[in-house]
């Protein structure tokens, strides 16, 4: 098991949820986003004089993403867990941000759909490489 901090990350368009994890002790942090949702519509094709708003959307997702990267320790290693291309782009940007502050870290990506809070602190104790605690029934 390494001596180092662990940040475990789940996050979606819609929100990130972090959990910093060492040996004793757990904290959490939710962070909502303002990224607008997808507009789907079964009207005409965006068109240079109607263009679509995949622009505008992600602005406020890179906005979203550098605030979440902001609030997350430069020290600790990295577990990202998300839906799709979301938790991609999110690493991509952290990496990018870690060779340009000469950062050296340990750096995960999982994809998955939303989980529990217990299931992420669960797979941020195995990044880490510590055992889960198992109780038994009563």
């Amino acid at each position: 098991m390494s001596n180092r901090q662990t940040s475990g990350v789940w996050i979606s368009a819609n929100s990130a949820t972090i959990l910093r994890w060492g040996v004793g002790f757990t904290l959490r942090q939710r962070i909502d986003s303002k990224v607008p949702g997808r507009h789907r519509s079964t009207g005409r094709p965006p068109t240079a004089e109607h263009p679509s708003s995949e622009g505008h959307r992600d602005e406020h997702m890179r906005a979203f993403f550098d605030h979440v990267a902001h609030v997350l320790p430069d020290d600790d290693d990295l577990l990202l867990v998300g839906d799709g291309e979301v938790v991609e782009h999110f690493a991509d940007q952290i990496r990018a941000g870690d060779i340009n502050r000469r950062l050296d870290r340990r750096i995960e990506v999982q994809k998955s759909g939303p989980i529990t809070e217990r299931q992420l602190q669960a797979r941020i104790r195995t990044f880490a490489g510590s055992s889960a605690r198992r109780h038994l029934p009563r």
